[in-house]
């Protein structure tokens, strides 16, 4: 296999794990599990639990569902899970080392961390210092190489030799042999690599639709700055499928059934997703409650190609092929985002842009939180008309931009704030403090970057955040935040002591009380939270309400 073969495959890969829900010593039990029961097509009710043994609260088919198609070992049909080509031949021997291999085809810096264990006993801190000089891997913390580790050992690959030491087991070091790894010489090499793209003509509408862009200034200011949302994983796959769908005229309500069936979404994601469709150019609504795919659309689906897309994507949104010419040379992503402010663009709605252009060929992940334009990307970009962020600017902030100079390495505040909080919640010892130490600390600070007056409290007797505002009659509310850092992602009702809460509700005269982790396991923690008016709030929510 060449140098090219090895580049397109690492580009499939995703850098990160996805959750699935349970313990670690569960992990295989639950794998293995779900297999066995996909391969018997059991999994036709989403919100089923699938018969498990041996596993202390099993979740549902929906839950396990975005771990399954993480990795790539089903699809859903019309609200069922099948197993996918990769899901089928795993079936037929669903051995551990067999599961890793699916992993390592599917996860980068996954199998690379062999090569780092291989040359010597190492403890997680070291291998997480090795892994990200050698691929100039930006992790905050070690919780990326620990939750790989943690894979590597419940599938066999890794194993402990005391002073928290771990090496290779005979089944890893015979991945070493079967596995195509990337080392940072083969990762240098892709700069000299480029396959060789066609870019195909677009067809009759979309081609008309560029032009109109390209002979009126008035179109470019008029590009949106929507919300975009899609299903994962493949994005773009995905979209083209409800667009198919929506070829003939269909009702919402049909529309919406096959879209939450498909994908296994519930209305309100669903709902959420409209708009994006209809500012995209791609969805009509013709009549109350009817819709179709527009021309254009109807013209991607018949050609099938991803520029198509990226075409029509370019004509309804800003900073879409503006960001391939941005990009030509390998930047972050935080210095994206800071161009993308100049479009009128959040960091979410320029992550989402970044995620099809990567999805397209069109940019790259040269390393961690790193991006650079393809070949591919960038001979592509220059058949699109490409507007100046300044046309997007107040006449004020223009005159202010004449005189700013732009310091390339400036982090974007927000991003560095939502990373560390998102890594302090799966890492309780995160940024070498005491235990959640850190989380308690970067949850004070989001809520002081939203406006409110927080202080970190912690320590025994009392709660961990004190959160005050003042509300539209003068009177002081506040509310207490109870930070839960777990490195399996999941709180229990077991982490939460409910007298505890109410006696520092009461200590601290709080009208609320919220309980802050990666994510939340079983009812009974659910059903207290209902009983005892306590927000459950992940991470993630935190962020996105940020």
């Amino acid at each position: 296999m060449d140098n090219n073969d090895i580049k397109n495959l690492w580009r499939k890969k995703s850098w990160s794990i996805p959750d699935l829900l349970g313990s670690k010593s569960e992990y295989t039990k639950i794998i293995v599990g779900v297999i066995k029961q996909l391969a018997l097509e059991n999994a036709n009710v989403m919100d089923d639990c699938p018969k498990l043994d041996d596993i202390e609260e099993v979740k549902t088919w929906r839950e396990y569902a975005p771990f399954l198609k993480g990795i790539g070992v089903v699809e859903n049909h019309n609200g069922s899970l099948y197993l996918s080509e990769t899901g089928k031949r795993l079936s037929g021997d669903v051995s551990f080392y067999n599961i890793a291999t699916v992993m390592q085809e599917k996860i980068r810096i996954f199998g690379e961390l062999l090569l780092i264990i291989e040359a010597e006993a190492s403890t997680v801190q070291e291998v997480d210092e090795k892994i990200c000089s050698n691929y100039n891997l930006d992790w905050k913390n070690c919780s990326n190489t620990r939750r790989r580790m943690d894979w590597l050992e419940v599938l066999g690959l890794i194993e402990g030799v005391g002073n928290r030491k771990w090496i290779l087991t005979e089944t890893g070091e015979q991945a070493l042999k079967d596995w195509i790894l990337v080392t940072p010489d083969v990762l240098e090499s892709f700069e000299a690599v480029e396959a060789e793209y066609t870019i195909t003509n677009p067809p009759t509408e979309i081609s008309n639709m560029i032009q109109e862009l390209s002979d009126n200034d008035q179109l470019h200011k008029d590009r949106c700055t929507y919300n975009l949302w899609s299903p994962s994983p493949n994005k773009i796959d995905n979209l083209r499928k409800i667009l198919k769908y929506s070829c003939d005229k269909v009702s919402r309500s049909d529309l919406f059934n096959y879209i939450g069936n498909e994908f296994s979404l519930r209305a309100s994601s669903v709902e959420s997703m409209m708009p994006f469709l209809k500012a995209s150019g791609l969805l009509e609504e013709t009549g109350r409650n009817i819709y179709v795919a527009s021309s254009v659309a109807k013209e991607w689906c018949q050609t099938g190609t991803d520029i198509d897309f990226i075409r029509i994507l370019h004509c309804h949104f800003r900073f879409v092929g503006e960001m391939i010419f941005f990009a030509e040379n390998d930047i972050t992503r935080n210095e994206i985002y800071q161009e993308a402010k100049k479009y009128g663009l959040n960091n979410e709605k320029a992550r989402w842009i970044a995620g099809f252009l990567v999805e397209a060929g069109l940019l790259e992940e040269p390393q961690y939180l790193h991006l650079k334009a393809s070949a591919f990307g960038m001979e592509f970009a220059k058949t699109l008309p490409i507007a100046d962020e300044i046309i997007y600017q107040k006449p004020n902030e223009r005159k202010e931009n004449v005189h700013k100079d732009m310091n390339k390495n400036e982090t974007s505040l927000d991003e560095g704030l939502f990373n560390n909080l998102s890594a302090a919640a799966i890492d309780p010892y995160a940024e070498g403090k005491a235990s959640g130490v850190a989380f308690e600390e970067e949850i004070a600070k989001i809520f002081r970057y939203m406006g409110f007056e927080a202080k970190r409290i912690g320590g025994p007797g009392n709660t961990d955040v004190v959160v005050r505002w003042t509300n539209d009659e003068g009177k002081v509310i506040i509310g207490i935040v109870d930070g839960k850092s777990k490195s399996s992602g999941q709180v229990s009702h077991g982490d939460v002591s409910d007298v505890a809460i109410e006696a520092h509700k009461e200590k601290n005269s709080a009208d609320y009380v919220a309980i802050v982790g990666a994510g939340f396991s079983g009812d009974t923690i659910k059903n207290f939270a209902i009983k005892k008016t306590v927000a459950l709030v992940t991470d993630k929510e935190l962020i996105d309400i940020a």
